[in-house]
This record gives structure tokens, sequence and C-alpha cells, in this order.
């Protein structure tokens, strides 16, 4: 999936605001001027978000005067979404190598009369957009949500109305959405055997999130868990980063990464399983900042099997799942939903298989 361009993020921004009331038919919209201003973009970037809304005639524009509101789509108006489009939301406006759900979608709806709409929520929050696509003529909604417990209000009521919604990647915590996931049990399972049977017996888990709020990262902590009772291992307790802003862009994460990888050595820890391949390649390079080296002071296995990871040196072993796949599901199980297939209807979650890739970052003790 390729990073969604200036203008339409800008556009998604507008259009949420027109969506959830927060513009009213007939105000007026920022000019060229300011939207370039505010976002940092060029006027041509900002002209052509306007024009995106004009298309879809949500706007309108009058020659010196500037953009307004249409009146023929009331913000607030519920739909009873018998158009044949549905929404995506996702929580990154551009995929860091985190696979490529689109195309998996794009794939099962080219053989249906839907169409796909992307939204993400870097400008606008994911609660406003949940809110938006309630009042929307969207016919149903895939949903990547960022945690397992936000927003469960407005989520709720999707619940409630029976909007037809479909969650990826995680579950909704206390909510029976039809839900598409990776085998995350198996996945961490997996990586810690992995270590294990390479003679690993210090084995951490390693997480920037708090486990319960995330079903796919406990489930990946469950897995890592069972592969060392099994082993008759001792469990060392999960890393716990939640609480040190390690944002993949906070400039100061590096510095902890750094007394973490002091804090690995002390311990003695030998093995990692990380929760994800972002976060197994920071270490990796805090590693190298400290002259250490990766699998031979210790060794390391990621989660995605993101492009990133068969790219650095020592290339990443990961779990990979299968995002094209996950996206088409998501897609079939959203228009059985719509559709009111009673295939769809009484399924149980989709769980997707993951496998192990082996590369470097393992080293045999």
């Amino acid at each position: 999936m390729e990073q969604f361009p200036l203008y339409q993020q800008i556009a998604n921004a507008l259009r949420a605001k027109i969506e959830s009331g927060e513009l009213q038919s007939g105000d007026q919209l920022p000019t060229e001027a300011e939207i370039s201003k505010t976002y940092n973009v060029s006027r041509i970037t900002s002209k052509r978000a306007l024009t995106e809304l004009e298309h879809e005639n949500l706007i309108y524009r009058i020659q010196g005067k500037g953009s307004f509101v249409s009146t023929s789509q009331p913000p607030h108006q519920a739909s009873d979404r018998s158009g044949k489009d549905v929404l995506l939301i996702l929580p990154f406006a551009h995929n860091p190598g985190l696979g490529d759900y689109e195309k998996g979608i794009n794939e099962y709806l080219a053989a249906t009369d839907y169409t796909l709409n992307i939204q993400s929520n870097t400008i606008v929050g994911q609660r406003k957009l949940l809110q938006s696509a309630l009042q929307s003529s969207h016919s149903g909604l895939i949903f990547y949500p960022v945690n397992s417990v936000s927003d469960l209000g407005i989520l709720y009521q999707y619940h409630l109305s029976g909007y037809p919604l479909v969650t990826m990647d995680k579950c909704i915590q206390g909510i029976p959405f039809l839900s598409v996931v990776a085998d995350n049990f198996d996945g961490g399972y997996q990586a810690a055997r992995h270590l294990i049977e390479n003679n690993h017996t210090r084995i951490a888990f390693l997480s920037s999130q708090k486990i319960e709020d995330s079903s796919s990262l406990r489930e990946r902590y469950f897995g890592y868990l069972k592969a060392l009772f099994e082993a008759g291992l001792t469990e060392l307790g999960m890393l716990d980063l939640t609480e040190q802003g390690l944002a993949h862009d906070n400039p100061a994460s590096q510095e902890y990464f750094v007394r973490l990888i002091e804090s690995v050595i002390e311990q003695g820890i030998t093995g990692i399983v990380a929760e994800n391949d972002l976060m197994a390649i920071k270490i990796i390079q805090a590693a190298k900042e400290r002259g250490l080296s990766v699998p031979d002071h210790f060794s390391i296995v990621g989660f995605d099997d993101i492009q990133l990871a068969g790219l650095i040196e020592p290339k990443l072993t990961t779990i990979s799942q299968d995002f094209e796949r996950m996206g088409y599901l998501a897609a079939e199980s959203l228009i059985g939903l719509i559709e009111q297939q009673p295939r769809v209807q009484a399924k149980e979650n989709v769980v997707v298989p993951v496998r192990l890739i082996k590369r470097q970052t393992v080293k045999k003790l």
C-alpha cells in the first residue's frame, strides 16, 4: 500500500468535518492559502484537495468568494446505506511495510458492484472518523483499530444499529464484531520456539504497548508463554516499554533503546521476541550504536515481515503475515454482512495462518 497523497489526506480531514457536522451546509471552508499554511503544503496541493471534495459534490466554489459546504447532503442525516461503496479506516496515512491490505480488498471487490474508499486517522482522529462514517452513505466499514479498547462507546453504537462492520488485525473488547486476524498466538509460539530450538533459554518478550490493550499483541504474548512452558523455561516477564513514549517518530526513544540493550546484556538475555518488525529493527540499530552485534550478542525475532526486514543488515528473522489475504477475506466477510448472507452471519472470526521466515538474526548457541 503506497503513501496517501497529501491532497487526499487533506480532503479526508475536511470531508470528516463535513460529515460530522463540524462544518454545516453553507459554511465557508478555509481558503487555499489557509489550507497551505495549516498543512504546510503548496497551493497546488490545497487546490487539488478542494477539487476532490467538489467532484464529490460535498462543496461548491464561487469565484472570488471561496468554497462552501453543499446543501444537497445534510451532514447529520443518517444514510440508509443503500450505496455501493465500503470504507476502510486505517491508523496510518501510509504503510511502513505493514502489508497490502488495500490490494486484497480491491481484488475481492473487483468481482462485485462495490468500490473502496480509504481514510486514515493521522490527521482526523479515529473517533471523529467513526462518528462520520456512522452518518455516511457507505454500505459498510472495514476497520483497523489502533487498539482493542479505544472508542468503545461509538463502536457499540455501530453494534446496536446493526451497521455492517468487520475489524482487521485486532478484535474489539466486549463487542462481537466479525474480525479478520492473523494467527497471532501461533506466531508468538513459532518465534519463541525457534529461539528455543537454537538453544536459547533466557528469552524475553518486548512490547511498547500494554497487552491488555491489544488483542493481537496479547495472543502473541500467550503463544510465547506456551513455548516457554513446554520447554520448561522460566518466563522472564514482558519488557514493557509502554511508559517510555517510544513512538517511532520520537527522537528521545533511541536513547531509551540503548539503555534497554544494556539491561538485556546485564540480565543475560540471549533471545528476544519483539512485538513487531519496527520494534526489532530499533533494537538492532541501538545495539550497533553500542558496538554490539545481532545475533552475536543476542538474537531477535520480529513480527510482520515488512519489506525492510529483508533489507537491513543483518536481515531480520520474523513471522510473516499474509496482509493481502487478510484484506481479501475482510472484504468477503463485509459484503456477506451487507448482503446478509447466512453463512457469514454465523461465521466465527477469520484467522489467517502465519509462517516463520528464517534469516540472520537468530544464532544457535
